[in-house]
């Protein structure tokens, strides 16, 4: 998984959603605990304070301090000093016990007798009483409630890490699984954006909130496409359906003006035979960008030398820059540039640009047609370019910049070469040449 993928999986919503719920999980699981550790906490405290007072009762029925002095001393025998602790301090000074004691105020302070007999590691809890013979000292070691404490450690670690992680496990499937269909939905809108209306994600609708956004997705697509068609089929229906009586009136306009002797009448019949001409080449580019929008040029496509075919076209053009002053530079590379396409549709696209170029160019001007070792072909010109807010609508079919309506040309010229590099899968770039326009053609390698 790439790093791009995998810091998009980690902001998506499932994951943020696995990672919410299994805190909420871990959350409740350490307080159920806290409260379970604290209540048997209390409990074994309350059964220690017990045994110690019943302890203490025990030895505190002795009437002198010799009889407690051997209670004591028999207590101690058998008891173990890390388990509970007998000591009596008499009035003279002599400890007898399991263990030594220092009495300052309320707090006892324990030392073994010797090193056979060891203290409890975990503390004690005490009960003084101080008799007329001397001081009684009783203490429950707090070793129950330090294994206590080790037992509810061992259950949060088995109990809550195993469930955590088990949860963002899941959580993290989950979320990739989703992340996938969402990729695929981004895709298709993708594709959708880019002029390919034929794109479906493939979900059904039936089953979660994606699915449903993914079907209704489609139903987007399948109706922008049917009115996408619609228009394009009574584009060129109407395109063909008017180009062979436009032919018919600029034949006979033709003939016409041959027939007509010199005059005003017969410069006016050469000037409507140019309008129906224009109008002609208006409806045949109409028709070409319909069937290249169609697809039926994909079918042509296959491995072309882009800087061949660059070389090709712009020789065809070189002699008329000549004949207007104009630097016409061609850079290309020695070694062949490979580009899947139709070498022709390629070729006219750049004859496009190549004839903008010298048509909003003044003469003596700069024009370089340039291929790139990557797949690029780039055509620049020292003309007034384009203004970057312009710039997308130029693209569109008979979109005219004011300053143009003047100047030959019927505002599909880019509109073809957008055609043409939308069916190479190619990107289309208009740029500032400074002064100038660069036009970028883009191939997929």
């Amino acid at each position: 998984m790439t790093e791009r993928r995998r810091a998009r999986l980690v902001r998506s919503a499932p994951v943020r959603q696995a990672v919410l719920l299994v805190t909420v999980v871990a959350l409740v699981n350490l307080a159920s605990l806290g409260v379970a550790w604290l209540t048997l906490r209390a409990n074994t405290l309350d059964e220690l304070n017990a045994d110690l007072a019943r302890d203490m009762a025990s030895l505190d029925i002795s009437a002198s301090p010799g009889a407690l002095r051997t209670l004591v001393a028999a207590r101690a025998r058998v008891t173990d000093p890390t388990d509970t602790v007998f000591v009596f301090i008499g009035n003279d000074g002599r400890i007898t016990g399991n263990a030594r004691a220092v009495v300052e105020g309320r707090d006892v302070g324990f030392t073994a007798m010797s090193a056979e007999r060891r203290l409890s590691d975990e503390g004690y809890l005490d009960d003084v009483r101080r008799l007329s013979g001397g001081v009684l000292i009783v203490a429950k070691s707090l070793e129950p409630v330090a294994r206590l404490g080790d037992t509810f450690f061992v259950l949060l670690v088995i109990s809550t890490l195993p469930t955590v992680l088990i949860a963002l496990g899941i959580g993290a499937l989950i979320a990739r699984a989703s992340a996938r269909r969402v990729e695929r939905i981004e895709a298709v809108l993708e594709r959708i954006a880019g002029g390919d209306l034929a794109a479906r994600s493939g979900e059904t609708g039936e089953g979660d909130d994606l699915s449903r956004i993914g079907a209704r997705v489609n139903r987007m697509a399948e109706k922008q496409q049917a009115a996408t068609e619609t228009l394009r089929q009574v584009t060129t229906d109407i395109a063909h359906d008017l180009r062979t009586p436009l032919q018919r009136i600029g034949v006979t306009l033709q003939d016409l003006e041959a027939r007509l002797p010199e005059g005003e009448t017969r410069d006016l019949a050469g000037a409507a035979a140019e309008e129906a001409d224009r109008a002609v080449s208006v409806f045949r580019a109409l028709l070409q960008i319909a069937q290249i929008e169609g697809g039926t040029s994909r079918e042509r496509l296959r491995p072309v030398d882009l800087a061949a075919i660059a070389t090709r076209i712009a020789e065809l053009y070189e002699p008329s820059a000549e004949d207007r002053g104009d630097s016409f530079v061609v850079e290309v590379p020695d070694a062949p540039v490979d580009v899947t396409g139709d070498p022709d549709l390629i070729g006219q696209a750049l004859a496009n640009l190549i004839e903008n170029a010298l048509r909003h160019t003044p003469p003596g001007g700069d024009i370089r047609v340039a291929v790139t070792p990557d797949g690029a072909l780039i055509v620049a010109d020292s003309g007034p370019g384009i203004p970057e807010g312009e710039r997308d609508k130029v693209l569109r079919r008979l979109y005219r910049l004011e300053r143009s309506r003047t100047t030959a040309g019927n505002g599909l010229g880019l509109a073809l070469v957008a055609a043409i590099a939308d069916s190479h899968r190619a990107t289309l770039d208009l740029g500032d040449a400074d002064p100038g326009l660069t036009v970028t053609l883009r191939f997929p390698r």
